[in-house]
C-alpha cells in the first residue's frame, strides 16, 4: 500500500504595515539609487528597532582638583554615531527578481565609500546623515533566494555624527534687490543643489546682515564674495575673515569656514553659483583671519565690511543632534 501525504506550497509570509506613519526614510547609496525604507510595498523596509536617529554619545570634559569640590566643565566631545538597519527585503516575483533587489541594495552600501540617509518630516522639511557600511548579523537560518525574502541586521557608521538640514543661502550687497526662492528652472540654470531651498538677493544691506540658526551647536558657513570689490572682510559679532586683494567683475573668492573642510580660500571666475577652475590663495588670507562659528539662535549677526557693488553670500546647514 503506498501512503501519500499532501502540503500546501510554502507561501512567505505578507510584508506587514509600516510602522513608520509619521515620517518617511530613504536611502541614496554612494551609486546614486535611491531606496524606500518605510514602504514595504517597495520589496524593502525597516523595522522596528531602527537606531540611529536619536542622540549621538557624547562626553563630558572636565578637570578637577583634589583641593576643591566638583569639577570644571570644559565642554563636551561627540564620539561618531554607530546605526543599526533591522531590514526585511523580499521579492514576490522569483528567486531572480529576489537575487537582482538583494545584489543591487547591497552594492549601495560601502564601508569606504558614504550614502545618505534622509529623514523625511511633516511639512516638508528633511534631515540628513552620511554614512557608511560596517557589519552586518551572519546568521542564516534558511535559504532566502528559495523563498525570496530575508531579515538582515546592519550596522552603519557615521563619520560626523551630526543630522544636517537643509542649506539655506543668503546674500547681502550694496543694492536693493529682493527676496527669492530657488526654482526648478533656476537649479537648471545655475546648478543649485537639490536641497538649496532659497537665497537672498544683494537686496539686504550690508549693516543689516544675519542668518539664524535653529541648530542644537554652533555651524560654520561657507562664504563667497563676488566683484567687482576693492577690499571685502565677512565673518561672525565683529571676528571677521580679510581677504587681501580686489575681486574684480566676473570673479569670486570662496571658503568654507568648517575645519573639516580645510578651511581653503579658493579664487576664479564666477559662473553665476559656483568658481570655475578654482585656484588655492589660501597663503594670503590675511593672518589676522578669523575662523567664527555661528552660534545658535536666531538673527545672528554678520560682520562684512566690502568696498565696491559686490556680493556676498553665506551658506549655512545647520546641525542637529537629532532626526527631528
Amino acid at each position: 500500500m503506498v501512503n501519500f501525504a499532501f502540503a500546501l506550497p510554502y507561501v512567505p509570509p505578507a510584508p506587514p504595515a509600516s510602522p513608520w506613519q509619521g515620517f518617511r526614510l530613504t536611502w541614496r547609496g554612494w551609486d546614486g539609487v535611491e531606496w524606500e525604507l518605510t514602504k514595504p510595498s517597495t520589496g524593502l523596509f525597516l523595522r522596528p528597532g531602527v537606531r540611529g536617529l536619536h542622540l549621538p554619545d557624547f562626553t563630558r570634559q572636565s578637570t578637577s582638583s583634589p583641593m576643591v569640590a566638583g569639577s570644571r566643565h570644559r565642554g563636551t566631545s561627540t564620539a561618531d554615531r554607530e546605526c543599526f538597519w533591522p531590514i526585511y527585503l523580499y521579492s514576490d516575483d522569483s528567486s531572480e527578481e529576489f537575487l537582482k533587489r538583494d545584489r543591487a541594495f547591497w552594492g549601495s552600501l560601502d564601508p569606504d565609500l558614504v550614502g545618505t540617509w534622509t529623514i523625511h518630516l511633516p511639512g516638508g522639511a528633511r534631515r540628513t546623515l552620511d554614512l557608511r557600511l560596517v557589519s552586518s548579523e551572519d546568521n542564516l537560518l534558511f535559504d532566502s533566494i528559495k523563498r525570496g525574502w530575508a531579515k538582515y541586521g546592519i550596522t552603519l557608521l557615521a563619520d560626523r555624527p551630526y543630522w544636517l538640514g537643509e542649506t539655506v543661502k543668503k546674500s547681502w550687497g550694496q543694492e536693493d534687490l529682493r527676496n527669492y526662492d530657488v526654482s526648478l528652472q533656476d537649479r537648471i540654470d545655475y546648478g543649485y543643489a537639490s536641497n538649496v531651498i532659497n537665497y537672498l538677493s544683494a537686496g539686504s544691506t550690508l549693516g543689516s546682515a544675519a542668518v539664524s540658526n535653529d541648530g542644537d551647536i554652533p555651524t560654520f558657513p561657507a562664504w563667497t564674495a563676488v566683484g567687482p570689490t576693492t577690499s571685502v572682510s565677512f565673518g561672525v559679532d565683529g571676528s571677521r575673515i580679510k581677504v587681501p586683494f580686489g575681486i574684480p567683475e566676473g570673479y569670486a573668492v570662496q571658503i568654507d569656514t568648517d575645519p573639516v573642510n580645510g578651511q581653503v580660500l579658493w579664487y576664479g571666475p564666477w559662473d553665476g553659483s559656483k568658481i570655475a577652475d578654482p585656484v588655492d590663495r589660501t597663503s594670503e588670507l590675511d593672518p589676522t583671519s578669523k575662523f567664527v562659528a555661528i552660534p545658535r539662535g536666531q538673527d545672528r549677526k554678520l560682520s562684512i565690511v566690502m568696498t565696491g557693488t559686490g556680493t556676498v553670500l553665506a551658506e549655512v546647514q545647520n546641525k542637529y543632534r537629532r532626526a527631528w
